[in-house]
């Protein structure tokens, strides 16, 4: 492309029936300042270009980065998502791990318990059983002839008398009159404190 000054710059060799010289100097001259100014504004508008170009690329570059930071969000919920229902699974065959296990335990404490009333009520029957054997043996004992007794049969009590001799007589007499004699005289405390 031919600059301004290229064209301001351009001469034409005269000849000698040519063109009128002042026509063509200010016809170009026109041409020249429309063609300035055509190039100013083709400059100018080729400066516009790069600064949106530019500014087009800044925000390309921030689309790809968004684009990326989208991609990485969505791929970090995913996985927070799966590694949430992988830990929910878990924890729900923990849960149920342990609720068997419970119940297991509790089948068997039962079973255990359900044991232990049957040995109760058996022992429970087999005392019964010996009481009554032991009830019925006391009855029939307390029936039998050696636990018959009336009072007709009843032997009237005989004492004999003892006849007491002259001899132990005397000795009494004279035990009496051994022992000492003890005075029970009263003597009147209040009197003798005065």
């Amino acid at each position: 492309m031919l600059t301004p000054v290229e064209i301001q710059n351009r001469m034409f060799k005269s000849g000698g029936l040519g063109y009128d010289k002042k026509d063509v100097d200010g016809f170009m001259k026109e041409i020249s300042d429309s063609y300035e100014e055509l190039y100013r504004e083709k400059m100018e508008l080729t400066d516009k270009v790069n600064v949106l170009n530019e500014g087009l690329q800044y925000y390309k570059t921030i689309e790809k980065t968004m684009q990326k930071a989208l991609i990485l969000a969505e791929k970090t919920a995913d996985e927070t998502k799966a590694a949430a229902q992988k830990t929910a699974r878990q924890i729900e065959d923990e849960a149920v791990t342990k609720s068997q296990l419970i119940v297991s335990d509790a089948k068997r404490e039962l079973e255990r318990l359900h044991q232990q009333t049957v040995q109760l009520l058996q022992q429970y029957e087999t005392y019964k059983a010996q009481f009554k054997s032991l009830a019925a043996a006391q009855i029939q004992l307390l029936e039998s002839e050696s636990f018959q007794i009336n009072m007709a049969f009843l032997p009237q009590p005989t004492f004999p008398e003892r006849k007491i001799s002259e001899a132990e007589s005397q000795r009494h007499k004279q035990e009496e009159e051994e022992l000492p004699k003890l005075d029970f005289s009263f003597v009147d405390v209040a009197s003798e404190e005065r």
